[in-house]
């Protein structure tokens, strides 16, 4: 699959972030998973509260003066600090990260949160899915942001979909086909290797675990002679 038209700037962790995050929601659900909004919902109804009042606040003050309605300015101040502390522990508390909830075609249910450490250009991934069973499986994935992004910063889905395919078994049994498997991706690995590295790897699996000393035999070379021993 072609990379996307349009790019960002490769050396910036946010950019790079963000676009990953957007780019999994678009993705699961191109495989017909059913995506659920009610953190989202919830946090989206806290802070428009939190505003709500706010704008109620000034209104009265504007109208009526501060010494008519101080007592409702008061309760406003009260319950907004109530709403703000709530939607702080649902952000850091409930929500954790997550940038997917949602169904598979199977069943399944599936929860993605994403971070990243600052100056270090890894994707972190904490995937927890639980089967039609209650069966939970809690896996982490770290992958370098440049598996899917080329160096004109262009976001390359096929990669991305992949390690999502591959890792995930959730997925992976709905989108077989960017499943990539271990025995390929061992394959491509060698095919990289020099003739000496493949045969260096070939009798450490022969020889166990022991370190293996390359040991190089001269021959002599044409024209030359061996003195001989003396009697």
């Amino acid at each position: 699959m072609a990379a996307s038209q349009e790019k960002i700037t490769v050396h910036s962790l946010p950019d790079l972030k963000n676009t990953s995050d957007d780019a999994i929601p678009a993705y699961l659900n191109s495989l017909q998973f059913k995506q659920s909004h009610t953190l989202s919902d919830v946090r989206l109804a806290l802070g428009y509260t939190a505003f709500a009042i706010c704008a109620a606040t000034f209104y009265w003050d504007y109208k009526l003066g501060f010494e008519p309605t101080k007592l409702y300015t008061t309760i406003a101040v009260i319950v907004y600090s109530l709403i703000n502390g709530f939607l702080t522990f649902w952000i850091w508390g409930v929500e954790k990260g997550a940038i997917y909830i949602g169904t598979s075609p199977n069943g399944e249910t599936i929860r993605i949160s994403s971070s990243s450490t600052k100056h270090v250009p890894k994707y972190k991934l904490l995937v927890t899915t639980a089967s039609k069973d209650g069966k939970v499986k809690e896996q982490k994935i770290e992958r370098s942001f440049t598996e899917w992004f080329d160096s004109a910063g262009h976001f390359v889905p096929k990669p991305f979909q992949q390690m999502f395919a591959s890792n995930v078994e959730t997925i992976g049994r709905v989108d077989t086909k960017n499943v990539v498997k271990k025995e390929k991706k061992i394959k491509a690995e060698d095919d990289g290797k020099s003739m000496n590295e493949k045969w260096a790897s070939l009798l450490a699996e022969s020889s166990g675990d022991a370190p293996i000393v390359a040991e190089t035999t001269a021959t002599p070379a044409k024209g030359t002679k061996r003195r001989a021993k003396k009697a």
